[in-house]
């Protein structure tokens, strides 16, 4: 019971955080021994209050799959989170304009997308079967945003913050079809993402970032998520961001970020910044 009490308390602040744009203490601050089973029980709460507000869940959002930014949060191991209909943007012609005014400290990452046409039961599949469970793949940007000051938090604290998770938007797909799968899989882990602010490049990085591939992160997540009684499998349908291919950095309204892409048939994607 005290367990119950204590998942709802810190699902209550987070929320109120999100909902103003604001901060909240870290659970790891005030709860002993706070784990990743407990960020997840956060978590899985605070999802079911956002469908209770309408919110639809369209897919899921690996984070901290790229070894590389491990050590200025402190982590050792990727996370997952739901993403909704409400988050996940489609851009047209490449461009797309988002509003961040309900976001509290956000930052951008260049990430590979992917869409399901089929189920990921336990993720043992090899990559060339993953391959066939896809129907899409796409450049995009993660927005991600944490309500934590100075971005300071264990791997539990981030399951537990929405899994950091703000927005998501999409670049044009690309069709995955039987004759082009190791073609695709192979250029997924070699392409190279060039992220830049205006005429300033800010960060390079690789497809291989993602825990080696896109495609073996999407088989990282199948696998933590047949170990989680409460969560629901990969179905047909959801849409998977798998992780950011190079640094994040901070964004502020009025800014234009673009990430062009090379080794993959991918164009640019540029994103403009709003209140």
């Amino acid at each position: 019971m005290h367990e119950d009490i204590a998942i709802e308390r810190m699902a209550s602040e987070l929320l109120q955080a999100r909902d103003t744009a604001g901060a909240t203490r870290r659970p790891s601050q005030y709860e002993a021994g706070f784990d990743l089973h407990g960020g997840y029980q956060v978590g899985r709460v605070l999802h079911e209050h956002l469908v209770s507000r309408g919110f639809r869940a369209v897919g899921r959002k690996i984070g901290f799959t790229n070894p590389a930014t491990w050590k200025e949060f402190n982590l050792n191991t990727p996370i997952w989170a739901h993403m909704y209909a409400q988050t996940v943007h489609f851009a047209e012609q490449g461009r797309f304009r988002l509003s961040l005014s309900s976001m509290a400290s956000p930052r951008i990452e260049p990430e590979v997308v992917l869409k399901l046409n089929r189920p990921v039961a336990g993720g043992d599949e090899p990559p060339e079967a993953l391959m066939e469970c896809l129907e899409w793949v796409a450049i995009g940007f993660e927005i991600v945003d944490c309500h934590f000051p100075g971005w300071q938090f264990t791997a539990a604290d981030a399951v537990a913050d929405f899994g950091v998770h703000a927005a998501l938007v999409v670049g044009a797909p690309l069709r995955v079809e039987r004759d082009n799968t190791r073609l695709i899989a192979n250029q997924l882990q070699q392409l190279r993402a060039t992220l830049s602010h205006g005429s300033e490049i800010v960060a390079e990085g690789e497809g291989r970032n993602a825990l080696g591939s896109p495609i073996l992160a999407l088989g990282h997540l199948a696998r933590v998520i047949s170990t989680q009684p409460w969560a629901s499998p990969l179905t047909v349908g959801e849409i998977i961001s798998t992780g950011t291919l190079t640094p994040l950095p901070y964004i502020h309204k009025g800014e234009s970020w673009k990430v062009k892409v090379d080794g993959a048939p991918f164009g640019p994607l540029m994103l403009d910044l709003a209140d």
